[in-house]
This record gives C-alpha cells, sequence and structure tokens, in this order.
C-alpha cells in the first residue's frame, strides 16, 4: 500500500525526479527572472512595475497560440522516442520551429495596435504608455521565446532535461545583470574612455529580457546542429514533414487555444484588477510574482508527466505511466504544502523585498497571499492531470473543458461581479471605498473557485482513463 502512495523503482519517485529536477530548476529560472524583474522596477517606479505586469501578460498571451502548436512537438519527440525513431522526433522539432516563425511574424504585427488595446483596458492614464512601451519590446522580439520552446522540446521530449536546465539558468545569469544596467543605467570607464548605458526604465527590462533569451536562443541552435545530433536524429537531413506538420497542429491547436483563451480569462481578471485603483494593481503584482515560485515549479512537474505519460504510450506501456504520475502527484503534494506554510507564515519576507510600504498595500497583499493558498493545491492537480492526458493525445477534452470553465466560472463571473460594484447602486449603498474593498474580494473569492472546479475536472478526466487508448503517432 505505502508503494502504490509513494512508488519506488521504475516509474517511482527516484526516476521522476531525475527528469523533473532540471525542468523545475530551469522553471524555478523562469519565475527568478519575473520576480528580479518586477522587484527591479518597483525599486525604479511603482507606476513601472504595475504597468509591466498586464502588458507583459497581455504580450504571453497573445503568443499562446503557437507556443501550445510549437510547445507540443515536445510530445511528439517523447512518443517518438519510445516508439525508438529518432529521425521522426528530430523532424517534429522542426515542425514546430516552423509554427513558431510564423507566430513571431504574428507578434511583430501586434505593435500596430498596442495603443489602442492599452487604452481599451481603462488603466489609469499615467500607466498606458509604460504598458505600450512594454509590450512592443516583447512583442518586436516574439519569436525568440516561441523558437526556444521549440527547440528546448528536443531534449524535454527525450527526458534529457539537463540541457534545458543548463540553457535556462545561463538565461537567469544574463537576465538579472542586464535588466539592471539597462533599468538604471551605469557608465564604465576603461582608461580614457567611457562606456555609458543609458538609464532605460522599464524599456530596459524588457530589452534585457529578450537579450537574455537570445543568448539562450543560441545555446540551443547550436548544440541542435552539432554532429553527434545530426548523425543520430538527422536535425540537419531533412526540415519539412508535411504529415507531421498536419498531427502537429491538429493535437497541439487544442492546446494553443486553450493556452490564449485560459490566459485571455486571467487577462481579464487583471485588467478588472486594475481598474479598481492602482493599488489593487500593484498588491496583484506582488502576490503573483510571488506565485511565480509556486507556479512554475508545477508546470515543471507538469511537462515532466507529459513527457513519461508520453514515452508510456509509445511504448505501449500504460502501467508505467500511471506510476509516473503517481510519483509525480507526491512529490507536487509535498512541494504544494511547502509553498502554503511560507506564505501563510513568513509575507513579511515578501514585503521587504519589494520595500511596501505599511498601511494598506501590506495589508491588501497579505489577504491576496491567503487567496492564493486557498487554491494552491487544486493548481497543482490542474496542472499534473492536464499535462498528463494531454502526453497521451487528450489535448480536445482539455481544451473544451479548460475555455468552458475560464469563461463560464471566472471571466464571465468576474466581470459581472466588477460591473455591479462599480455601479452606482453598489457606490451608494457601501460608499465608494467599501465598494471597491468588496469588489476585488469578491473577484479573488471567484478565482479561488475556479481553478478547484478546473482541478477537479482534470482529475475526473485523468481516473475516467480515456488516454490509455490515446496516442499521436498513430493516428
Amino acid at each position: 500500500m505505502l508503494n502504490y502512495f509513494i512508488p519506488r523503482g521504475r516509474g517511482g519517485i527516484g526516476e521522476v525526479l531525475k527528469v523533473a529536477i532540471p525542468l523545475v530548476v530551469a522553471s524555478l529560472g523562469h519565475a527568478l527572472n519575473l520576480f528580479t524583474d518586477r522587484v527591479m522596477l518597483s525599486s525604479y517606479s511603482p507606476q513601472a512595475m504595475a504597468a509591466a505586469f498586464p502588458a507583459g501578460l497581455t504580450s504571453f498571451t497573445l503568443s499562446c497560440l503557437f507556443l501550445g502548436i510549437a510547445g507540443y512537438s515536445g510530445v511528439f519527440v517523447a512518443q517518438y522516442t519510445g516508439a525508438n525513431e529518432p529521425h521522426k522526433a528530430s523532424l517534429a522539432v522542426w515542425q514546430g520551429i516552423f509554427v513558431a516563425i510564423i507566430g513571431g511574424i504574428f507578434m511583430a504585427g501586434t505593435c500596430f495596435f498596442a495603443e489602442w488595446l492599452f487604452a481599451l483596458c481603462g488603466h489609469e492614464k499615467s500607466l498606458q504608455p509604460l504598458e505600450v512601451t512594454y509590450f512592443k519590446i516583447l512583442s518586436q522580439m516574439g519569436f525568440i521565446p516561441l523558437v526556444t520552446a521549440a527547440l528546448s522540446c528536443f531534449w524535454s521530449g527525450r527526458a534529457k532535461n539537463r540541457m534545458v536546465m543548463m540553457v535556462n539558468l545561463v538565461i537567469t545569469l544574463f537576465n538579472i545583470p542586464l535588466n539592471y544596467l539597462l533599468i538604471y543605467g551605469n557608465k564604465f570607464h576603461f582608461g580614457s574612455r567611457q562606456l555609458v548605458i543609458p538609464e532605460l526604465g522599464i524599456a530596459g527590462a524588457a530589452w534585457g529580457t529578450v537579450s537574455a533569451g537570445a543568448i539562450g536562443l543560441l545555446i540551443y541552435l547550436c548544440a541542435f546542429c552539432t554532429k553527434n545530433h545530426r548523425k543520430n536524429f538527422g536535425t540537419l537531413s531533412h526540415f519539412y514533414a508535411p504529415e507531421i506538420f498536419v498531427k502537429l497542429v491538429r493535437f497541439g491547436l487544442p492546446t494553443g487555444i486553450q493556452l490564449v483563451l485560459d490566459l485571455a480569462t486571467f487577462n481579464i481578471f487583471i485588467i478588472l484588477l486594475g481598474k479598481i485603483n492602482e493599488t489593487v494593481l500593484t498588491a496583484s503584482g506582488v502576490v503573483f510574482s510571488a506565485y511565480s515560485f509556486a507556479f512554475n515549479p508545477m508546470i515543471g512537474f507538469g511537462q515532466t508527466a507529459s513527457i513519461l505519460v508520453g514515452q508510456g504510450v509509445g511504448a505501449k506501456d500504460i502501467p508505467y505511466a500511471e506510476k509516473c504520475i503517481r510519483s509525480a502527484r507526491f512529490l507536487l503534494l509535498c512541494y504544494s504544502i511547502l509553498m502554503i506554510v511560507v506564505f501563510v507564515c513568513y509575507p513579511e519576507l515578501l514585503f521587504q523585498i519589494f520595500k511596501l510600504p505599511e498601511g494598506e498595500v501590506r495589508s491588501m497583499t497579505r489577504i491576496m497571499l491567503i487567496f492564493t493558498v486557498g487554491y494552491l493545491i487544486f493548481d497543482a492537480a490542474n496542472i499534473l492531470y492536464s499535462n498528463a492526458v494531454k502526453g497521451a493525445g487528450d489535448t480536445y477534452f482539455v481544451m473544451v473543458a479548460g475555455i468552458l470553465l475560464g469563461w463560464l466560472a471566472f471571466a464571465i463571473p468576474c466581470i459581472a461581479a466588477y460591473w455591479w460594484f462599480s455601479g452606482e447602486a453598489a457606490i451608494s449603498y457601501f460608499g465608494s471605498d467599501r465598494a471597491q474593498t468588496w469588489c476585488w474580494w469578491v473577484l479573488w473569492s471567484i478565482c479561488d473557485v475556479y481553478i478547484i472546479m478546473l482541478g477537479s475536472i482534470f482529475y475526473a478526466r485523468y481516473k475516467q482513463g480515456k488516454w490509455k487508448k490515446m496516442s499521436v503517432i498513430s493516428n
């Protein structure tokens, strides 16, 4: 019985950790990038920090259709690896790269609509130019994270995740100093000569991020084209495979659509919080920066689940896939409990890092952290089980369930709540300040209920077992 809940041996905790640790470390590196960027911007200008959060999220949301398709090539790599077809694995990566390039062109085109888009959000006038600046730089360079995601699948799909970890750590090591230099500016003296790095503020944060990402992309490209990979996988022998491209779009498109619409609902949530007042948006930005240290490692475990299920399905070894999921579940539960303890018992550390003043913003941040604790374990279940069934090819259900819940249980109720609490009836009954307070309380409560429902639905789908009869490479 104990071995069921804490599995050992093949597919056990040790094997899952071997795959997961590099991905978790890589995800933590990404979380650290976001966190340090927000901390630097908070120190530079609270308005810059408040603006970077919705602008960065909007750019990421618009890229997610292509990110979902390109990133799904990892499932093909996993299943081709399990089926011992390495040359098709590299072909799957190339199809992901083509999708990523198309996505980069699309992202560059969104810059023409940036002013209109952020005016539509209705945030304070002082924030809108900052949001537009940050968004435009990220979107113009949008091909960098997309192509990087496609190339990383060559290693993650084969469970060779040390490479993924190393590249993400390199990105982090460059991201932090580049952001610091470009946000604040600096001068360097070389004898009689002087190098002046201008103070760019929020634009510096964006350029530092994309520059560090470009270094990671270059490393992946060089490694992908090495002699060993050209010989064993044919990475430069064949490029376009129409049948794999069609399959990738067929199975990856639901994931991309789900990512876009899921993040669109979350973007609506953030926009509505920002429309209440700048203090609410600032507190929310701090909370989600902190929550990234819980969320991103969970994404690493979710990627592990998808990889190992994909390999199990490719090798037609379903018991192995199930055991891997039980192992990942145990590890995720332990990590979730650890983060709950941190958020509940040590919020003052967060206040000090962000230099939050005493008063309303601290009180608001503390309450919002408690809201995240309310859904954290269910968010872990959502990530684990949705990735598990997607690893077999069950992407359509994940898309439909995610979209329906995202809009019916999250976005629409949030819009209705904001509309009511910002209306004359609520303001005359509660008063302006209390109406605003009730508004963000209700919005966060809706968020909790939504994620609890999401985790429960995907757990039920996994237990139903339809994924056991699926495969992306044989369809």
